[in-house]
């Protein structure tokens, strides 16, 4: 789990392009459920962006729990973007 509190001038932490779900209109608590739900159904080696209406620390804690790499950004309006990759195994060792 990272979190970096400005990080608008580095460029996304996962090396392909990513799925982005935007659930900052969203009324508490499906921004959680839906990250998990799509962050579950990651495949190995998969990754996703996640907008958040604030920084999900919750959300960053269980991602951990679930063995999965985040990388949280807040952004200028306290919103936050949330970079999900799921280790593949059979990957990279440095995954």
């Amino acid at each position: 789990m990272a979190f970096s509190p400005n990080r608008s001038a580095i460029a996304s932490p996962v090396a392909a392009p990513v799925d982005e779900l935007d659930l900052r209109a969203l009324p508490m608590p499906e921004p959680m459920e839906r990250a998990l739900a799509a962050a579950d159904a990651l495949p190995p080696g998969g990754a996703l962006s996640v907008l958040t209406p604030f920084m999900p620390l919750p959300l960053l804690e269980v991602l951990a729990e679930r063995g999965l790499h985040a990388e949280a950004e807040l952004l200028p309006d306290q919103s936050a973007r949330v970079w999900i990759r799921r280790p593949d195994p059979h990957g990279p060792a440095d995954d």
